[in-house]
Parts: structure tokens; C-alpha cells; sequence
């Protein structure tokens, strides 16, 4: 199956869009503007291209029209904050199989490309088949677990994210990945869950990564997370004890408000170190805490001063609002029962 093109401005959705497809086993490319998309598209074929309908120079449908003239067999599917009757229709015209209106789920994409492709075929080659046989029993226990989750509603989310990451760190990893479960099955495309999810597949798979039993009682034995500013050289040596939520971290607060204020006295020769690292040595803060597959960073790790910072730390704020307003409502509305 020829690849996906993603092009979308906007760092954040083009990286989650691509993360997402990458996951279910498409094979992506991405690109920031117009030029950029039509300069992949005349040196590869493309079997969907996926184009945000406002880009910086030209516009997506323009984008589209040029697209199909140098290969008709190329599938537009275009998204937009800004929909209209009128774009809709003459996207349809210039050829795009769908338009979706932002914001959307990513599995809401991934449907439509489906509808387009058919489900994403992955070739296993022989050496991977040990690896496939030895998840089988992990895919047979996720699948029973999907099938024992509960339906929940939306307001319920915070409560059953509690319960499954209690669950996970008592090392009751079936019960957890059950609640986890039943929270994607009414927001599948629910970030945090998605991630807890994962470590839990994981201990799982590798029971010595989560938690053992010794004696009867259980001990955690996970893995020690390194700080990112110790992953980035800044500081000799520092553990995680917030889970990488750097928003909730004092001593990340402390250091972004350092380089923010020039107040660099003591990470002058760590910054320096940064300077001379190559440039794809540099991985950006948010790959190296895992918020993004993948990103290089452009800044020397003065966030203050980078766009994708600041929109990365905007997004985690709203999540956190919205989380916090959700366990608020949920709250009160367990008061109200119990009255």
C-alpha cells in the first residue's frame, strides 16, 4: 500500500495524525505547506493525501487541484476549522473523496481512509513471527478484557482513569487495562488513556518492568524515569517523580523561568554542551518525555522562545483544565446522589 501525506500547519494535530496512523500500520509522510506537499507528491506516489483546507501560501484545495493533475490516482481527503457549503462543495469538485470539520477523533480519519483503502494490510516477515507468537496470549487477554469493559459516559472518564492507574500500580494490570478500555470505548481518542493503555500491555508482557511479589506482598520494582532536563544534559543527574506531567513539576517551573530571565549562570557550560551536540542529536524536550514520537529541537531547549512549546504547554493546560472542571462536575455530582 502506497503512503499517507499529512499537510497541516499545525504542529500538533500533523504530529498526532501521524503518530496515530503510524500506529495502526500506515506508512506516513508529513508536510508543514504547499510547496513542500507538491514537491513529495511529484517525487513519490501518494495513495491518500490528507491537506488542512487553510495552509500558509497556497490553500489546501488549491493544493489538491495541483496534486491530481500530476497523479489522478491520488485520494484527497481534506479537514478544516473553517468549513463552508461553498469549499465543500468545490473540494468535492476538484476531486476530494471526504471533508471533515476539525475538531475531529483521529479514528474518525483513519474510518475514512479505511472507506477509501480498505484496512491497512501489514506484510510479516519470517523473523517477526516468534515476536507475533509470543503476544498472542497478551492479544487474547486485551481481547477478553475489551469484551468484560463496561459502558461508561463521558463525565465518568476521571473517575475510571483513577481506578485503572490504581489498579496498575497495585499490579492488577487485567483490572486496569479493563478500565482503561471502557474509558476509549466512549473517547477512543483519549490521549492519557491511550498512554496508560501501552505500559499496561507492556507489564503485561513483562511482568519484572511493573510490579512483583515477594513474600506475599507486592513491590514495585518499575524502572527509574531519568528527569528530562537530566536527559538533556542540563543537570548532572535528576529523577521524574511527576510521571513526565512537567506542568505539575516545581523544578521544571524553576528551570524554564532560568532561561526565560537569562538567568543562566549555572547552565552555561550545559548549554554550551547543547550548542555543540549535531543537530539530529538534539531530540526536542516533548520526544524526549514522550508527548511526541519524534521532533529535533531548534531552540538549544529554551522552550520559552519556541512556537512548539508554547503550543504543546497551551495544549496541556486545556487538558488539564478540562480534566480538572470534569472530576469537579463528577464530584459534585456524586454529592448530589449521596444527599
Amino acid at each position: 500500500m502506497k503512503p499517507v501525506l499529512i499537510v497541516e500547519d499545525e504542529a500538533i494535530m500533523r504530529e498526532s495524525l501521524r503518530d496515530w496512523l503510524k500506529d495502526v500500520g500506515y506508512e506516513v509522510e508529513t508536510a508543514e505547506e504547499g510547496e513542500e506537499a507538491l514537491e513529495k507528491i511529484a517525487k513519490k506516489e501518494f495513495s491518500v493525501a490528507v491537506l488542512d483546507l487553510r495552509l500558509p501560501g497556497k490553500n489546501g484545495l488549491e493544493v489538491l487541484k495541483e496534486a491530481t493533475e500530476k497523479d489522478p490516482k491520488i485520494k484527497g481527503i481534506v479537514i478544516t476549522a473553517y468549513p463552508s457549503v461553498e469549499t465543500a462543495v468545490e473540494a468535492m469538485k476538484i476531486g476530494a473523496v471526504d471533508y471533515i470539520v476539525k475538531p475531529f477523533e483521529p479514528d474518525a480519519l483513519e474510518r475514512k481512509i479505511q472507506e477509501v483503502l480498505g484496512p491497512v494490510q501489514v506484510e510479516v516477515r519470517p523473523e517477526e513471527r516468534k515476536a507475533e507468537e509470543a503476544t498472542a496470549e497478551l492479544a487474547a487477554a486485551e481481547e477478553a478484557e475489551v469484551e468484560e469493559a463496561t459502558t461508561i459516559t463521558e463525565e465518568e472518564i476521571p473517575t475510571h482513569l483513577e481506578q485503572g492507574q490504581a489498579y496498575f500500580k497495585a499490579g492488577h494490570y487485567k483490572e486496569a487495562l479493563r478500565e482503561f478500555q471502557s474509558i476509549l470505548r466512549v473517547a477512543p481518542g483519549h490521549i492519557e488513556t491511550r498512554t496508560w493503555v501501552q505500559r499496561t500491555k507492556e507489564a503485561i508482557a513483562n511482568p519484572e518492568v511493573g510490579v512483583a511479589e515477594k513474600g506475599g506482598a507486592v513491590e514495585e520494582v518499575a524502572k527509574v524515569k531519568e528527569c528530562v532536563w537530566a536527559k538533556m544534559g542540563v543537570v548532572s543527574y535528576s529523577i521524574c517523580t511527576q510521571n513526565y506531567d512537567c506542568l505539575t513539576c516545581e523544578f521544571d517551573q524553576m528551570m524554564q523561568e532560568k532561561l526565560a530571565s537569562g538567568d543562566t549562570s549555572e547552565l552555561d557550560e550545559a548549554l554550551e554542551r547543547l550548542k555543540e551536540m549535531p543537530g539530529p542529536q538534539r531530540l526536542c524536550r516533548y520526544a524526549l518525555n514522550g508527548d511526541v514520537s519524534y521532533r529535533l529541537c531548534s531552540r538549544v531547549f529554551q522552550c520559552a522562545t519556541c512556537e512548539f512549546g508554547q503550543l504543546m504547554q497551551d495544549a496541556l493546560e486545556r487538558k488539564l483544565d478540562k480534566l480538572s472542571a470534569r472530576r469537579e462536575a463528577l464530584s459534585r455530582k456524586q454529592s448530589s446522589h449521596r444527599d
